[in-house]
């Protein structure tokens, strides 16, 4: 009786989620709910910094051309993500890590939406529905759309284009090929050729099961191009031509070097060639019970799959020998996979060509659910509680509070020896600040002597400087600074997944 229950309210969550009463505001709203809740909350990680730095750098020179990291010139990347980011935080004059993570939220609804009307075309509604769902719960595609890079924003045009392409693939106008291109343009300026490599391998493999080649090769697929290449060399020819003379990266070299250049000849990221064979299943965390069945099967299912649900398989094999036959690899280049393995997961549980299959069916709705709940608290619940307790933004508020005490924030120099890259986001440092750094990882060794001789500047302190560094530097800095304050957050509490003695924190030395 309790297992005829069970079995009923599966149905209808399923019928819910993706059966006959199913609707895609459903999906949209959930996708809302769980990219944008508290999603300034979480303090700015690792790679981050880099667009909170170049992005300020930016608006404090006035230059939108030239992307610098402090003070070095920084092309790795194309200009697009850095002004959606720039964009954002104009409209809403501030610039907080909310205006950081906006683009790559929005880029995560786009994903939602594209991969909704892949499966809509390839089989139907229930398709494009359990996609979207298996794809928002999935723990590794919500924590990029909640981060500042430019990984989401090429997902998302990837399947943005790879959509409108499945949506219009019957039309050969030279509207709809020109949107297509233009797409593709606007995505690789975020990350690189990859935003182009990615929809053409699907779109070509899709060409190629259907025998459409002679449809497609047309003077409107030549002239279509015209546009989208214009736009895609506008921003580095500008960059050229105007503004800085003294700029010493050259973007489309970069563009050659990151993409082409890595690709054959790596010269960093060179992960070993199962990387992809690890990183794939941990990146479809919790779907991936659903896709390995899926896959195992795939043989024996061949002969009765569709040309779509072949197409599925096919692009998803070749993007990842694309990815697996580059000599970088990175665990996160795995993410536009993703989607594809989503489809095939999904494909497979629709297929219901058996009791279990239909049974697995009930338990995704369930899973998809769990994941939601267990996702929402991991990635929006407790990154909140905690950096509202702790961190480098309370120490900033901190700083500028106390400093502001004894003469107004904006007066204070202020020199990093060794601090954490964050700092310079949170207070708004310019990118002159003055830094000094540590040769080697030798943190746990140094002394009060040898601190002397990395940091020659502690021998002649200019006036009203503050000076901060990190925790575990404290003891051989206090001789130096006999005469100052020193600020630090009060110790964090004893709890389980927390050091007890961090020695990253940081701290300031205040002159009294």
């Amino acid at each position: 009786m309790i297992s005829l229950s069970k079995q009923v309210k599966s149905l209808a969550m399923t019928n819910l989620l993706w059966g006959h009463k199913a609707r895609f505001s459903y999906l949209l709203f959930a996708s809302i709910f769980l990219l944008f809740t508290l999603l300034g909350a979480r303090e700015i990680w690792t790679q981050e910094h880099r667009w909170a730095d170049i992005v300020f750098g930016m608006f404090y020179r006035h230059d939108f051309l030239h992307p610098y990291l402090g003070e070095t010139d920084y092309y790795d990347k194309p200009l697009l993500s850095y002004w959606l980011i720039a964009l954002t935080a104009k409209i809403t004059q501030a610039f907080t890590t909310w205006e950081l993570r906006l683009p790559s939220a929005l880029s995560g609804i786009l994903a939602i939406w594209s991969i909704y009307r892949i499966g809509t075309v390839l089989k139907d509604k229930q398709l494009g529905l359990l996609s979207g769902w298996l794809l928002l719960t999935t723990f590794y595609f919500v924590f990029w759309a909640r981060t500042s890079s430019a990984d989401m924003l090429n997902l998302a045009g990837s399947l943005f284009a790879i959509a409108w392409y499945m949506i219009h693939r019957k039309q050969s106008s030279f509207f709809n090929y020109a949107i297509f291109f233009l797409i593709i343009a606007f995505t690789s300026l975020c990350k690189g050729l990859v935003g182009a490599i990615v929809p053409f391998l699907a779109v070509a493999t899709d060409i190629q099961l259907q025998k459409s080649w002679k449809q497609h090769i047309n003077s409107s697929l030549v002239l279509a191009l015209v546009p989208a290449i214009v736009i895609y060399l506008l921003p580095f020819w500008a960059s050229s031509h105007f503004g800085s003379h003294t700029y010493g990266e050259n973007g489309l070299y970069l563009v050659y070097r990151e993409n082409i250049l890595r690709y054959f000849k790596p010269f960093d990221h060179q992960g070993p060639i199962y990387t992809y064979l690890l990183y794939l299943p941990i990146y479809l965390m919790p779907s991936v019970i659903f896709f390995v069945p899926a896959l195992f099967t795939l043989k024996s299912r061949w002969r009765t799959l569709s040309v779509n649900s072949k197409w599925i398989a096919w692009t998803l094999l070749l993007l990842f020998l694309f990815f697996t036959f580059s000599g970088s690899r990175r665990s996160y280049y795995v993410l536009p996979m993703v989607p594809f393995a989503i489809l095939l997961s999904a494909d497979w549980l629709l297929s219901r060509t058996n009791s279990l299959v239909k049974r697995w069916e009930r338990g995704a709705a369930s899973l998809v659910l769990l994941s939601f709940v267990l996702i929402f608290i991991a990635v929006d619940v407790i990154p909140a509680w905690y950096y509202s307790q702790y961190g480098v933004n309370r120490f900033a508020i901190a700083l500028k509070k106390e400093a502001s005490k004894i003469k107004p924030w904006e007066t204070w120099n202020i020199v990093l020896l060794d601090a954490e890259s964050k700092l310079n986001f949170y207070l708004q440092l310019p990118p002159g600040t003055e830094k000094y750094h540590i040769k080697g990882d030798q943190r746990h060794l140094q002394t009060a002597d040898k601190l002397k001789t990395e940091w020659q500047i502690l021998e002649n302190k200019p006036a009203n400087t503050i000076f901060i560094s990190r925790k575990t530097y404290a003891p051989a800095l206090q001789p130096y600074f006999m005469g100052y304050r020193m600020l630090e957050l009060p110790a964090q509490k004893s709890l389980p997944f927390m050091k007890k003695d961090n020695g990253d924190a940081p701290i300031a030395f205040i002159p009294n």
